[in-house]
């Protein structure tokens, strides 16, 4: 991947670490140590301004569309894919909504939502925020902002731990990747064995019935 990337985008690394900032789940997490990386990009290395507003952009052009797609699939009242793709949100993300629907006042839900954004963990970020957001009554402008100022924080934390360790930039960016993968492999399993339990209660059920 870092082959083709660099193969590819020597000449306009900023348009590699926006592109790469677009990539659900990655995004700025791998995006800015990868503009900063000079092993990787030796002259061609971007300045540190440079590769967080690419970053920032970059992760923040789906927001809008992501949760504009996930209230319109929300307000359909029928169709097996919407009522699906929805279902699986909610059970995905059910305790991060409970919390935030916990909360009374507005503002309060929107630090919640900003704060979830913030923490530059995998499965968190803008597109995680927006599904999530796409899912609450909060209006569109409002969860916006959350999640820009919540992706602000994460790209300033990024962007200071590739600062302080400026040599070691691309072990940041091999290690983001590998806690990237098994974050994901770990939530699949765990889907795996949840949908596993589930299909053996339901067999369950049905023998008691018959």
């Amino acid at each position: 991947m870092l082959d083709f990337i660099v193969d590819n985008f020597s000449s306009c690394v900023f348009l590699a670490v926006i592109i790469v900032a677009l990539i659900p789940t990655i995004e700025s997490k791998i995006a800015i140590p990868l503009g900063l990386s000079s092993a990787i990009w030796g002259d061609a290395t971007l300045s540190p301004f440079v590769t967080f507003i690419c970053a920032f952009v970059g992760s923040m052009i789906p927001c809008f569309l992501v949760i504009y797609i996930v209230r319109k699939l929300k307000d359909k009242t029928s169709g097996f894919v919407q009522d699906k793709f929805i279902s699986k949100i909610q059970n995905k993300y059910k305790n991060r909504l409970e919390k935030i629907g916990a909360k009374s006042k507005t503002f309060y839900k929107l630090t919640m939502l900003a704060m979830f954004v913030a923490v530059p963990l995998p499965l968190t970020g803008v597109y995680s925020g927006s599904l999530i957001a796409g899912l609450t009554n909060l209006k569109m402008w409002q969860c916006f902002i959350a999640i820009m100022v919540g992706e602000l924080i994460s790209c300033l934390v990024m962007l200071l731990l590739c600062t302080i360790f400026e040599n070691s930039t691309l072990y940041i960016l091999i290690a983001s990747l590998i806690l990237i993968a098994v974050f994901i492999i770990f939530d699949l399993v765990f889907m795996f064995i949840k949908k596993h339990i589930k299909k053996k209660d339901r067999t369950s059920t049905i023998m008691e019935v018959k």
